[in-house]
C-alpha cells in the first residue's frame, strides 16, 4: 500500500510539473534503511527521538535541507534564521549543539531523501 501512495504522489509531482533532484523511491529506502533516518525521526508530525517530518520541507527548503543532513552540527552552529526557527521548534534555544549526528549519505543519496521529504 505504502509504494502504491508513493507512486501516485509521485505521478501527481510530474503532472503537476514538480520536480527536484533525488529520486523519492531511493529516499524512502533510505530513510528507512541504510540511512537510519526511521531510528529517530517518524514520517509523521509526532517526535520520536528528533522531530516527525511530515511537512518538513514547507518549512526549510532543499538547500538547508542538504546542508542540514550533510552535517548537522556545522549548520546548527552556523546559526542563521533557519537555525533559530529550528531551535524554537525543538526547544533548544541557546544550546551548543544538536542531537543530530552527522549522516554518512553522499550528496546524490541526500538529494534522494529530500527527494522522499517532499512526499511527506
Amino acid at each position: 500500500m505504502r509504494s502504491v501512495v508513493l507512486a501516485m504522489v509521485l505521478a501527481f509531482a510530474v503532472s503537476v510539473g514538480v520536480s527536484y533532484a533525488g529520486d523519492a523511491g531511493k529516499g524512502d529506502g533510505l530513510f528507512h534503511g541504510a540511512g537510519k533516518c526511521k531510528v529517530c525521526h517518524k514520517t509523521d508530525d509526532k517526535k520520536l527521538v528528533g522531530p516527525g517530518l511530515a511537512g518538513v520541507t514547507k518549512s526549510y527548503d532543499d538547500a538547508f535541507l542538504k546542508e542540514w543532513i550533510g552535517n548537522p552540527q556545522a549548520t546548527w552552529a552556523k546559526g542563521g534564521p533557519a537555525i533559530e526557527a529550528m531551535q524554537k521548534k525543538v526547544n533548544k534555544v541557546g544550546k551548543p549543539k544538536t542531537a543530530m549526528a552527522p549522516g554518512k549519505l553522499t550528496p546524490e543519496e541526500i538529494d534522494d531523501v529530500i527527494a522522499y521529504l517532499h512526499t511527506l
